[in-house]
């Protein structure tokens, strides 16, 4: 017998001898039924049937678990601590006067003239812009936004009186102007200019830098929260308490003898409430608030957390981006809001080369749209669908961490009878002139604790190995210890093998 004969036949044996001993000590139980000698071949063949079916079901199972993780890694639960109100801001308040021009400061503008065309755009009137065959000695040069202000209601004006914590405060202390698409606007609690834009804006009035005894600004943001220290007295105003008393009251004077144009169709306010760190968007998301009524809006605070370890998931998985991963031009911190208007501001300057006064300055030298825009600016407006800025939009994600205040609000006419003075403001007025200029709004929390939404991963490998571990040992007994068992039998044969040649 030759040498190669010997070598095969010595290497049968020993797997014979190795496979008998695996088969005899395997924890793969079916193994020993469908390999060997001891059983007849019908038997072999009935397990052969059943251990390919496992194997079949088994698979199918795992790759259903491994489809699932892969279109779902991220499910959003319920965080098993409570977060008190104290710990997150009041919401910022912008509020509007409906009225767009006061009807004393833009009564005798001429048809045809600058102050016109801008009047017109302010009122939101369809016009030919371009050609200014007219003057008038107000508002020769003035620039649009500077026209704004000059005709729209102050907020000294339209806020007459506050009360925040049982505090009466000057309101020019608590508000200050600021624009957004329905005008010249008063906002509340939203987080100081400097913390929140990278360069000046537009505009923006900031009454409390001017006032020594105001509180003092402070950054916040939904991750990392307020400073570790804090002055006495700061904004923006965390909640304290629950109910009217602790919450916001304002008294608005609407001035409806000097009403020239609306924003809707009637007389009134808009009130809108959201993140300190946000846009605001008074058209698509303002409430109203009716002369001659109070109004209530009961606050429900509403928070997304998300665990880090979601980081090593694609933003376009989970669904969602942390404030460090995307960078904006204008602000400094991200929301979905504010990224959507930067894909709007970046519209508007695409298409007219300017960007309307109420839009982040994506760019520090971008041009404020004035009156020489306006014709592209009404027809950018009336576009329906841009595929740019739907492309820009779509990849504005919501916020990993997020901040959302949900108003449920309710009106309630002011008495026919004689009003009560909640305030020294109304003390010298006449019930018929409170009922047909004033509004009284008020905001609050109900609850001192609200529980926040946690995204954490579907399941990570650990929970992979666990659900599909579970499936193979539960269909064909199947353990990482099999995974030895081979090759500690393959390796020890080839050791043997090389030490008995």
């Amino acid at each position: 017998m030759s040498f190669l004969s010997r070598v095969k036949e010595k290497l049968w044996r020993n797997g014979q001898n190795r496979k008998q001993i695996f088969l005899r000590n395997t924890s793969l139980e079916l193994l020993k039924y469908v390999i060997g000698d001891r059983h007849l071949w019908w038997i072999k063949l009935y397990f052969i049937i059943i251990f390919g079916s496992l194997i079949y079901v088994a698979v199918n199972l795992a790759v259903r678990v491994f489809v699932k993780w892969e279109d779902t890694p991220v499910i959003i639960g319920i965080s098993s601590t409570m977060t008190p109100i104290s710990k997150i801001p009041f919401p910022a308040i912008t509020v509007c006067n409906m009225n767009q021009a006061k009807k004393s400061k833009v009564e005798d503008l001429i048809p045809g003239s600058l102050g016109y065309s801008m009047l017109q755009k302010t009122c939101y009137k369809e016009n030919t812009y371009g050609n200014f065959t007219k003057s008038n000695h107000r508002y020769k040069n003035e620039t649009f936004p500077n026209f704004i202000l000059n005709v729209s209601e102050r907020c000294e004006d339209l806020i007459v009186s506050c009360m925040f914590h049982k505090k009466k405060l000057p309101c020019t202390d608590i508000f200050r102007e600021i624009f957004v698409d329905e005008g010249l606007c008063c906002v509340f609690n939203l987080l100081h200019p400097y913390y929140l834009y990278k360069f000046r804006p537009t505009y923006i009035r900031d009454y409390t830098s001017t006032n020594r005894f105001a509180d003092i600004a402070v950054d916040w943001n939904p991750i990392s929260g307020y400073p570790p220290k804090l002055p006495s007295s700061y904004y923006p105003r965390p909640g304290v308490g629950v109910g009217i008393a602790m919450g916001l009251q304002i008294i608005l004077n609407g001035h409806v003898n000097d009403y020239f144009c609306s924003s809707t169709n009637g007389q009134g306010f808009k009130v809108l409430l959201y993140n300190p760190i946000d846009q605001p968007r008074m058209k698509e998301s303002g409430l109203p608030a009716m002369i001659g009524h109070q109004t209530t809006f009961r606050i429900i605070a509403r928070s997304f957390e998300a665990l880090p370890s979601i980081r090593n998931i694609h933003r376009t998985k989970r669904q969602c981006i942390f404030s460090d991963e995307e960078e904006l031009y204008f602000y400094r911190y991200y929301t979905r809001r504010n990224c959507e208007s930067e894909c709007d501001a970046l519209f508007f300057l695409r298409l007219c080369d300017c960007i309307p006064y109420y839009l982040p300055l994506v760019f520090a030298n971008a041009t404020v749209c004035d009156a020489a825009q306006f014709d592209c600016w009404n027809n950018a407006e009336l576009q329906i669908f841009d595929k740019k800025r739907s492309e820009c939009k779509d990849l504005c994600l919501t916020s990993c961490h997020d901040l959302t205040f949900f108003p449920d609000a309710f009106t309630t006419p002011f008495s026919q009878q004689d009003l009560k003075a909640q305030s020294d403001y109304l003390k010298n007025l006449s019930n018929e002139y409170i009922r047909k200029n004033l509004a009284v709004v008020n905001f609050y929390f109900t609850e001192n604790y609200f529980r926040s939404n946690v995204r954490t991963s579907y399941t990570g490998p650990t929970e992979y190995m666990s659900l599909t571990g579970g499936i193979m040992s539960l269909m064909i007994g199947f353990s990482v210890i099999f995974i030895a068992e081979i090759l500690y039998v393959v390796v020890l044969f080839f050791i043997l093998l090389f030490f008995n040649l």
